[in-house]
């Protein structure tokens, strides 16, 4: 999920400066409109995304901390870590991945661990509680699919703090 992104936008973006805020595809879109002046803009659906450009024009600009969501209902790709049906929510230091086939959890601190070589699941409850019900109320609340088991058809449940 950590792809470098690199700006360059002559007087505006500040040459060789580094920003270390997560930001999520859907924040391109309202900055791009943003960017190009756009004031108003009517969509069919709501905007998901936040503009970055305030990052761009002072990249250690103090932002109101967000959770970043992923939600991946289905089987793709090839077998392996990481792959498969998942969702994931990554707030301040913490990310939580919520494994749909066995509703398993991993619990990882990117500022102790950026390759997520360990997972606290176990060690840290109340981090995983509190995640797995910010996770599941946002799936809820936007109606998120959830996958069937191959076997009798039963959804799977969304996280929940349980």
């Amino acid at each position: 999920m950590r792809v470098p992104m690199l700006v360059k936008w002559p007087r505006v973006s500040v040459a060789g400066s580094v920003c270390h805020q997560p930001l999520i595809i859907e924040d391109f879109f309202p900055s791009i409109l943003e960017m190009a002046g756009v004031k108003q803009s009517q969509t069919v659906q709501k905007i998901d995304g936040q503009s970055f450009v305030s990052l761009i024009k002072t990249p250690t600009a103090d932002i109101q901390s967000r959770a970043l969501y992923w939600h991946y209902p289905n089987q793709w790709g090839p077998k392996g870590p990481g792959i498969g049906a998942s969702s994931a929510i990554l707030l301040d230091d913490w990310k939580l991945i919520y494994y749909h086939q066995n509703q398993s959890v991993e619990l990882f601190n990117l500022k102790t661990d950026i390759g997520e070589q360990n997972n606290l699941a176990s060690k840290n409850r109340a981090k995983v509680t509190e995640l797995s019900r910010l996770l599941g109320d946002t799936l809820k609340q936007s109606n998120a699919q959830m996958p069937s088991l191959k076997d009798g058809g039963a959804r799977i449940p969304y996280p929940s703090a349980n």
